[in-house]
């Protein structure tokens, strides 16, 4: 049975951010909800009195209003993202007060008294008596050197007692490390002792799909990760590409990615996958050009440096749409990104020059615009 535990850092931003009301207020249909959320208070959120918890309210009721109007200017087939946000805000919308009235009655503690406290009321919380070697192997999670990481859990196991959750940061320290098969044993103690530790399924199967290796092991861990935390996202997005790649399974990966998004609305790379589902299932029908474009848009509105959601989306408009002129804009994006990436944006824009010639050399009627994308008429460009 799997136990969904939410720690909300309860802020202004958080109380008007769709994808952590979403979150939160999923575990509100829950029996006995109020034993599954720590709130954790951030700044100055305004919850304790009435009218400033209503005033959260009116937001996402104003929030609901302004995107019906949006969706009521457009046809059904151009809004179908926007139609299941329209869902998560109404449902927002009428459940906010609820928990804001849950969370102004109880004791909270604030995130700079947790922070001095070396996050014992998270660890007591949820039910761990002796927490300071908990929180010393919390601490040593956070750090980003890997090798400082590495003797700081070789020395946390010679203190104390090992733990399904210390075994997994050791195999991911380890995996960083380039030394596999010493992951590959912590990652199978840490499920010797607790084998629903859904991170350690998610991240061993992700150690073996990039060792191009089990992939029908990997596949079985991701899924069992998934069963034990339904709202994993990395293990949903690594299934989801094991699938893809290795088993040619891309409507089940498609479900993975919708998933994702049904919960987590704000995730780029779930529409990004989704994009690249689409365009492998169907690459030149027309009908899903509309919904490809919209995709990798989402997923450079949300995060305009992901360099994949560019490069796939130039390449698509380059490859499938014949948008020469904007695919470039888009591999533009990726030189800005990332200089490193000149030769391959060279490559690419080679490969845009060589398409360009292929569709003059089809007949033009020579008043349609040029396939140049001069914006000549053609008798006027390269029909001279």
């Amino acid at each position: 049975m799997t136990i969904t535990f939410v720690v909300g850092l309860i802020s202004e931003e958080y109380l008007k951010s769709k994808n952590c009301m979403n979150e939160v207020l999923h575990l509100l249909k829950e029996r006995n909800y109020e034993e599954k959320i720590l709130p954790i208070i951030i700044g100055n959120p305004r919850i304790y009195s009435s009218k400033n918890r209503l005033s959260y309210t009116k937001y996402w009721q104003d929030e609901k209003k302004e995107l019906e109007k949006i969706i009521s200017s457009h046809s059904p087939t151009a809004v179908v993202n926007e139609i299941s946000e329209l869902k998560v805000v109404e449902r927002i919308a009428s459940d906010v007060n609820e928990f804001l009235g849950y969370i102004s009655n109880i004791k909270n503690i604030t995130f700079s008294e947790l922070k001095e406290e070396g996050y014992k009321y998270i660890l007591e919380s949820i039910g761990c008596e002796n927490v300071s070697h908990l929180v010393s192997l919390l601490l040593i999670s956070f750090i980003p050197d890997v090798e400082k990481k590495e003797i700081m859990i070789d020395e946390w196991f010679e203190k104390y007692n090992p733990t399904s959750d210390s075994y997994s940061i050791r195999a991911s320290v380890a995996r960083d490390n380039g030394n596999f098969v010493k992951a590959e044993i912590n990652y199978k103690k840490a499920l010797e002792l607790n084998c629903n530790n859904a991170f350690a399924l998610n991240n061993y199967g992700f150690m073996l799909m990039g060792l191009e290796k089990e992939h029908d092991k990997a596949r079985e861990l991701f899924i069992r990760a998934i069963e034990n935390m339904p709202h994993l996202t990395e293990a949903k997005l690594n299934l989801g590409c094991l699938l893809t790649d290795k088993f040619d399974e891309a409507v089940e990966a498609k479900a993975q990615y919708e998933e994702v998004i049904s919960y987590n609305p704000t995730e780029e790379r779930a529409y990004n996958n989704l994009a690249n589902i689409y365009k492998r299932l169907s690459p030149e029908n027309k009908s899903t050009e509309k919904i490809i474009c919209d995709l990798y848009e989402k997923a450079i509105e949300l995060n305009p440096k992901y360099v994949a959601a560019h490069l796939g989306y130039g390449n698509y408009l380059s490859e499938y749409v014949g948008d020469f002129k904007k695919a470039e804009i888009e591999f533009d994006a990726v030189l800005n990104i990332d200089l490193n990436s000149r030769e391959l944006i060279k490559t690419l824009k080679e490969r845009i020059a060589v398409l360009k010639e292929r569709k003059l050399k089809k007949k033009v009627p020579r008043n349609d615009p040029c396939p140049c994308g001069s914006g000549k008429k053609y008798k006027k460009c390269h029909g001279k």
